[in-house]
């Protein structure tokens, strides 16, 4: 049966220094499949609706961030991520935080996925077969000075945008104005030193979106249900 959603992972890093505690960032996008033309339009064509991620941690793996969605309630070492609705052709993005306990040197299992999701409205749930994530744990002293991924940090960074956003509104709300502002410049200078290191065009114009924003004498940032730039509903 061909899948209505595709998706790609890829970690901050390809090993893991085994000597210490470490921190690791996967990247999660999926792409809704290109569906048999009817009588809509196809760029209004829904690949998937009712999408769910239900991902199994290893014992030696903590989440500690979780940026472009909410987790529903899990289990102690589960998380359920529902995702909503994909359309044909369209990508999106989340991004997770670990913390990686030390071990010996080695390819090791960290977590283990599977998604949920329905074609049509009313039919049954259909399911991705069960996936499983490793990492490498090396001695090799080449991996402690390993950099994160730009891929990685680009996707993470901009889906960092909305929280920072709903942050500053919380300020704002509170009367706290300068911290608002604050909060929105740190993230824009973020985006700038990533945009001018990498030349990427789609950093520098939400950097200068949030400097905008910042500068605003009314309410240094946007209106509370104001569309996302980079959102995954």
């Amino acid at each position: 049966m061909h899948a209505s959603i595709q998706p790609v992972y890829t970690w901050s890093r390809d090993c893991i220094f085994s000597g210490k505690s470490q921190k690791a960032i996967l990247l999660i996008e999926w792409r809704g499949a290109a569906q048999p033309i009817t009588g809509r339009k196809k760029s209004h064509t829904v690949a998937a609706r009712d999408i769910e991620l239900q991902i199994w941690l290893e014992p030696h793996v903590s989440l500690t961030g979780l940026h472009g969605c909410r987790k529903a309630d899990s289990g102690d070492r589960a998380l359920l991520l529902p995702l909503g609705t994909i359309r044909a052709g369209q990508t999106k993005y989340i991004a997770l935080d670990f913390d990686l306990e030390p071990r010996a040197a080695g390819r090791y299992e960290m977590l283990w996925l599977q998604w949920r999701y329905r074609q049509k409205t009313g039919e049954r749930g259909r399911e991705l077969p069960v996936q499983k994530l490793t990492l490498e744990y090396s001695r090799h002293t080449g991996c402690m000075d390993e950099v994160c991924s730009f891929y990685v940090e680009k996707h993470r960074e901009l889906l960092m945008v909305e929280e920072s956003i709903a942050e500053a509104l919380s300020l704002s709300a509170d009367g706290r104005q300068t911290e608002a502002r604050e909060k929105l410049r740190r993230h824009a200078d973020k985006l700038l030193l990533l945009a001018v290191r990498s030349g990427d065009t789609a950093l520098m114009r939400e950097a200068e979106s949030l400097y905008m924003q910042s500068e605003r004498k009314t309410s240094p940032c946007l209106e509370e249900n104001s569309p996302s730039q980079y959102a995954n509903g």
